[in-house]
């Protein structure tokens, strides 16, 4: 944490250390300077370095400044292996990239997120599905359709999560047609009686989004035997669309959007290890997921083609930094990932 007050001094010799070092590596090379020069440039180069350390020493909050300490054992190894110049180099550089990294983080999040959608398209009649919409892309994805006016399912896992962000929505959007119903894409029961359910109170489905998802799990399976990931990700969804599928039909123009991950170019459908059980790795199993969630939305597009629509697969390049991941997430990502508008 940097101090209230810096002494102008300390700040005024990192910023002479710096023009030296350029000079040293610029036209004239140390070594090309005579030597009264070089002895001059050697020691206001130790002088600067001692004091780029008392001023790193004040900023870490360290008391005095130790070889036996972290930083003097740093020190040490650069006086030994570099010119004082390039010494001054390194400091400044250890000393300004945490403030480089915290001033560009604002660009590099622009450049690496997905955009506000722009369309003003009105949903209003229109009825939708959000698998997994109690957190992260699916709230926001439901929360942006209620703000359209449609009338849109929570379909959740955790009813009583799914309740408070339902009245969370309702609320923001003044739409009050945001329903929760229970849904565990780890039980093909439970994923029979929600779209048993829904198709006894609703005559139209207009868009389902399948985003609901688990990631980097230890090894499990579902109610069914199935490894975590593909059964949630892949096989829940899989089910619950050709369950909703004849619906989605006679409620032409309708879509289906299966939200997938860049990951997906890392995957590989292993038929002799379905289930995870010859060999395991939770990263590999989630990419094998996504690939699988790929290769339906490419099937499903080409036997429905013309009958519904449109059907979309989402591609995130964006890490996926939603609750599946931010749990995992290290300060570095959360510094860079935190505000990405899912919509």
């Amino acid at each position: 944490m940097i101090p209230k007050a810096l002494d102008p001094r300390e700040c005024g010799i990192c910023c002479v250390s710096g023009a030296w070092f350029s000079f040293s590596r610029g036209l004239a090379t140390a070594r090309s300077l005579p030597g009264s020069s070089r002895r001059a440039l050697d020691y206001i180069s130790h002088t600067a370095l001692l004091q780029a350390a008392v001023l790193y020493y004040g900023v870490s909050g360290r008391k005095s400044p130790s070889r036996s300490a972290p930083l003097g054992r740093l020190a040490l190894l650069l006086q030994l292996y570099l010119s004082p110049g390039e010494m001054i180099g390194v400091l400044l550089l250890l000393f300004f990239l945490p403030l480089l990294l915290y001033i560009a983080a604002p660009q590099i999040r622009k450049m690496l997120s997905s955009g506000v959608c722009t369309s003003t398209v009105q949903l209003l009649g229109k009825v939708a599905v959000v698998t997994g919409a109690n957190t992260g892309i699916g709230k926001e994805t439901a929360k942006e359709l209620a703000q359209r006016g449609a009338r849109v399912y929570l379909a959740c896992r955790d009813v009583q999560k799914g309740e408070l962000v339902a009245r969370e929505i309702q609320t923001v959007t003044g739409n009050q047609e945001v329903l929760v119903k229970k849904l565990d894409l780890a039980d093909t029961k439970s994923i029979r009686a929600f779209a048993k359910g829904f198709l006894a109170e609703e005559k139209h489905l207009h868009i389902l989004i399948n985003n609901a998802g688990v990631m980097m799990c230890p090894y499990s399976k579902t109610a069914d035997g199935f490894e975590m990931h593909m059964g949630v990700n892949h096989l829940g969804h899989f089910l619950l669309t050709l369950l909703l599928l004849e619906k989605l039909k006679e409620s032409a123009p309708s879509r289906i959007v299966n939200v997938s991950s860049f990951a997906h170019h890392l995957g590989r459908i292993h038929f002799h290890n379905l289930q995870g059980e010859k060999f395991y790795s939770a990263g590999l199993a989630y990419c094998h997921s996504k690939l699988a969630n790929i290769l339906f939305t490419r099937e499903l597009a080409r036997r429905l083609k013309g009958r519904l629509g449109r059907n979309e697969y989402g591609d995130m390049s964006q890490w996926e930094v939603a609750e599946i991941y931010r749990s995992r997430a290290s300060p570095l990502d959360r510094t860079f990932f935190h505000d990405y508008n899912w919509v």
